[in-house]
């Protein structure tokens, strides 16, 4: 059941809808980026995103069911804390939505020398 939860944890920070990714030696890098993923090269796509506003993406559960999901960011550049909430099936199926209510996750996140780690009580990511 952890792995699974660690799964579901690592789905919904990384399988964002994205076409293309990219680290970078930046150290300043922006938060709002495209991110890679230590280890899987899964992408994430947080741009557009701000600072205590919600912002919709669009995201894959482990079983690829296609979610909606709701990313609030609070913080600073370098460290903060983050909520990925609401998220739904799209389209909506009462079967398949189960799998996206799991991806729900609140944590918090560093951004050190173009490193952004994200953390919860299910865990740890870094991405570059």
């Amino acid at each position: 059941m952890k792995q699974l939860a660690k799964k579901m944890f690592a789905a919904s920070t990384i399988a964002l809808l994205t076409a293309c990714g990219g680290g970078s030696d930046d150290p300043s890098k922006d938060l709002f980026s495209i991110w890679t993923q230590d280890g899987t090269g899964a992408t994430m796509d947080i741009r557009g995103g701000s600072f205590g506003k919600p912002h919709y993406l669009y995201a894959f559960s482990p079983t690829g069911t296609k979610c909606i999901c709701q990313l609030t960011v609070i913080g600073e550049q370098d460290k903060g804390s983050f909520a990925l909430s609401s998220c739904i099936s799209t389209p909506y199926s009462s079967a398949k939505n189960p799998q996206c209510e799991a991806m729900n996750v609140a944590g918090n996140y560093t951004n050190l020398n173009a490193i952004l780690t994200l953390s919860t009580q299910r865990g740890s990511i870094t991405y570059r």
